[in-house]
């Protein structure tokens, strides 16, 4: 039985050998196409030879891919925090800076992941982090980093920028909803405002179809547009209309269907090379995105080290406890 935490050092060093025959290849790749010759799927052989069970359950963790199989303790999410809430709270914080510190060095990371990279991860979320450490911040200390969006949140993000001018690109093919807006050929990204409110910042707004697009085959021509923001010192937020907790039941549904995992990596990937100058943020829908963006581009350089899905994600479920509420009474 393996442990998520005892598997770091044993995947880096794991021998590309075939447990059924004792043949060796060069490649892990090379492997997993030998194994068919065994009349054996890829999950069967590694369930198999390198069995791994859940944390909380002690039932098989079932094998998706070679990654996910190997980085899991858990067969959901949420199972983590009814394994923390049922063990030693030393234990517990063991292990959850063991699973960050792992994760910082072998993608050789030199900052704490932000929200959104957690929750792509399926990693324990930095709510999880802050109850059992004080704060993300300590977390992150104890494995000798400091957040990438570690900025407070100011209180001014919360007041009504509705009657603000948003400057809207022509390009635009279903431009969002504003009280006061006005249509002209911007050089970065689809929103913006102008005048005394301008601070070098923009917004990329994309439904869930373009930000996989945007991820996937476009992301070269995404990049090359990035460090264009970065060359002329402005910041771009790349808004999608989509609760990220409900994209799995959006793809589902699409017409053109999109390898999640795939799609996550690269927008980590671009997160991470450009950090500097550019946000992912899922709004939750379209009238989020609305209300959002006035935000974003008032505040401009006031947010740029601030994790917004963290305290956006705050505000939705606030929001959905409050209406929730209501229907109740």
């Amino acid at each position: 039985m393996y442990g998520l935490l005892e598997l770091s050092a044993f995947t880096k060093t794991m021998q590309f050998k075939c447990k059924e025959c004792d043949r060796e290849f060069k490649t892990r790749r090379s492997l997993h196409t030998h194994i068919k010759a065994h009349g054996m799927y890829l999950g069967d052989y590694y369930v198999k030879h390198y069995p791994r069970f859940n944390k909380l359950t002690g039932e098989p963790l079932p094998f998706k891919n070679f990654s996910d199989y190997f980085e899991m303790d858990f067969s959901r999410p949420n199972q983590v925090f009814e394994w923390c809430e049922k063990n030693p709270r030393s234990e517990v914080q063991k292990y959850l800076i063991e699973l960050l510190k792992r994760r910082i060095q072998d993608k050789n990371l030199d900052h704490g992941p932000s929200y959104l990279y957690l929750a792509s991860v399926g990693m324990p979320s930095v709510d999880l982090y802050k109850e059992y450490f004080g704060s993300y911040t300590e977390a992150c200390r104890m494995c000798g980093v400091k957040p990438l969006l570690g900025s407070h949140m100011p209180k001014e993000f919360w007041k009504d920028f509705s009657n603000v001018k948003i400057l809207i690109d022509t390009r635009e093919q279903k431009p969002l909803s504003f009280k006061n807006s006005q249509q002209m050929k911007l050089d970065v990204g689809d929103y913006a405002v102008a005048g005394s409110l301008y601070d070098y910042t923009f917004v990329d707004r994309k439904s869930f179809q373009d930000f996989g697009a945007t991820v996937t085959n476009g992301y070269n021509r995404f990049a090359k547009e990035l460090q264009r923001c970065r060359e002329i010192g402005c910041y771009i937020y790349v808004v999608i209309d989509e609760d990220f907790d409900e994209i799995e039941q959006v793809n589902k549904k699409n017409y053109k269907k999109f390898k999640l995992n795939y799609v996550y990596h690269n927008m980590r990937e671009l997160q991470n090379e450009f950090s500097d100058c550019c946000q992912f943020v899922f709004s939750g829908s379209r009238a989020n995105s609305s209300l959002l963006i006035p935000k974003l581009l008032v505040l401009g350089k006031k947010l740029w080290k601030t994790d917004i899905q963290y305290f956006w994600s705050q505000y939705l479920n606030h929001e959905l406890g409050n209406r929730t509420t209501e229907k109740a009474q």
